[in-house]
């Protein structure tokens, strides 16, 4: 028996996602994967807009989770009894091939959009697999999957995403990044990543299509969009405000439907372009012809582009496409404004506006944020003997080797004075920071830079200080967390520099 039990559901995108994880690190041997249905009310999504919003903004969050794994928005998702029943036949012919057909299946909707309880696909991953076309999915079959469903749902693990239980109790469930499962099948205890965060900066760009309860009619549009972009389906203008508005699920471009039924689309281009204006996201419209004074109307108003919900899909993927270069072209530009140019990391007004986003998101994730505080021993010195040109060279490797330690794409390093660097770790607690600032100290040893004479050529090193918390609307301020990292600096010059310290009520005395 398998170390660790799945609970899966093939019309579950999440569900998808851990199994392409475990795919990819060779792990599917250590699980054993129960199909089950996470909800009774999946089956075609095309005539419920909301439902199709809900998996599109489900994909946004995988996209940005686990950015290496391929998915794509399916117009459909059929009922995956019938093929779950075919899961469970090829496992009791050839457990090896049957892991093939399950993999097979889930591509088969999560990458090329196709209805998985059509008899055709089916056929198709079988013969992928090596497994014979023709399946008899008894008694036994229907059993199994009535028993594991009954598993699911005593287990009370909630709907909509996978569950992963181990032999000793523990359980993950919730949208598992690679990190968490690996960390999950080590032993340790995860805490389920929050769905609604992610990286700051996302490889697809982000377009919010609004468009009512008529989105469906939009789906040429989308099957056109889906691959290269994500897709968000604001259900109504608040939740669209809510989302420009937004740190983490700003889009790239609002393109709005002109379905007819607005009673005055100018007003309502007006009131959504002052705050896409203030985002710099620029806001096209699409929908039936209109006369030319409409159109010029809107672009009074603000709006970038009108498409014609007619043209072929093309021409509409082309003109959205240039709408989006324009925004990457502009993001580059506000992008170089935060870099510090000597040593290519953000610099301190960045770091400030990072910092105030990170604050707020530990607010609602409830997860810790952590500072770390790094200062160059004896720059002054350095600087001073081996003149600026080498000191600028110094500074430079320093946050080279300072970027290269904090890999993650949330961890956020930026020069914040002179010889003085920080880092500020969302989702890392105490003991995290601990082990990267060690990492980072013993890195810099490792350059071998060479001090001036006056210190007997010994290698350059730095003093680090560590303050972590869990952010609240009490208590500690942002402000406050990042004195406490100071004060743990100087404590570590204190203490003979070449050393990393914590804050604690005992750093202070």
């Amino acid at each position: 028996m398998a170390d660790y039990i799945v609970y899966g559901d093939l019309n579950c995108p999440f569900s998808y996602t851990l199994y392409e994880i475990l795919c990819s690190q060779n792990l599917l041997h250590k699980v054993e994967w129960r199909l089950v249905e996470h909800t009774s009310e999946v089956g075609s999504y095309l005539g419920s807009a909301e439902s199709m919003a809900d998996l599109a903004s489900d994909i946004f969050s995988i996209r940005n989770r686990a950015p290496d794994i391929a998915i794509s928005l399916p117009l459909e998702r059929g009922d995956s009894f019938f093929p779950s029943l075919c899961a469970i036949a090829t496992q009791l012919i050839d457990p090896d091939k049957a892991t093939t057909f399950l993999r097979s299946l889930y591509k088969a909707l999560w990458i090329e959009g196709k209805d998985i309880a059509n008899p055709s696909v089916i056929f198709h991953c079988l013969e992928e697999a090596d497994l014979p076309t023709e399946l008899e999915t008894d008694g036994i079959c229907e059993e199994t999957l009535t028993r594991w469903q009954t598993e699911w749902e005593r287990g009370n693990f909630g709907l909509r995403t996978p569950a992963l239980v181990a032999a000793d109790g523990r359980n993950l469930v919730g949208l598992l990044n690679p990190e968490s499962v690996f960390s999950f099948l080590q032993g340790e205890d995860v805490t389920p990543v929050d769905m609604n965060s992610g990286s700051r900066y996302q490889e697809r760009m982000t377009i919010a299509i609004f468009g009512g309860d008529q989105v469906a009619d939009l789906w040429g549009v989308l099957s056109s969009l889906r691959d290269e972009s994500n897709i968000l389906l604001p259900q109504s203008q608040p939740a669209l405000q809510e989302l420009l508005l937004s740190d983490e699920r700003c889009p790239d471009l609002v393109l709005l439907h002109n379905d007819g039924l607005q009673d005055n689309l100018a007003d309502l281009c007006r009131q959504m372009s002052h705050i896409t204006r203030e985002k710099q996201v620029p806001l096209a419209v699409i929908g039936q012809p209109i006369s030319d004074g409409e159109e010029a109307g809107l672009y009074d108003v603000g709006v970038a582009d009108y498409l014609l919900q007619a043209r072929e899909p093309a021409i509409i993927q082309a003109r959205i496409n240039l709408l989006l270069q324009l925004k990457r072209s502009h993001d580059l530009l506000a992008r170089a404004a935060s870099i510090d140019t000597l040593t290519q990391v953000f610099n301190r007004r960045e770091f400030e506006r990072s910092f105030e986003i990170e604050w707020r998101r530990g607010q609602r994730s409830r997860l810790p944020l952590s500072v770390i505080l790094l200062d160059i021993d004896h720059f002054k010195a350095f600087n001073d003997k081996k003149g600026h040109l080498n000191g600028d060279n110094c500074l430079r490797r320093i946050a080279l080797a300072v970027k290269e330690s904090a890999r993650r794409a949330q961890d956020i390093v930026s020069r914040y004075g002179g010889e003085e660097f920080c880092l500020l770790l969302p989702e890392t607690d105490l003991a995290g920071a601990q082990v990267l600032s060690e990492n980072i100290r013993k890195r810099i040893n490792d350059l071998n830079i060479r001090h001036c004479p006056s210190f007997k050529d010994q290698p350059v090193t730095v003093s680090l200080g560590i303050s972590s918390v869990v952010p609240s609307h009490k208590g500690l301020s942002p402000r406050q967390l990042l004195e406490q990292a100071d004060t743990a600096l100087y404590k570590a010059k204190d203490n003979g520099r070449n050393r990393t310290e914590i804050f604690s009520t005992e750093t202070q005395q």
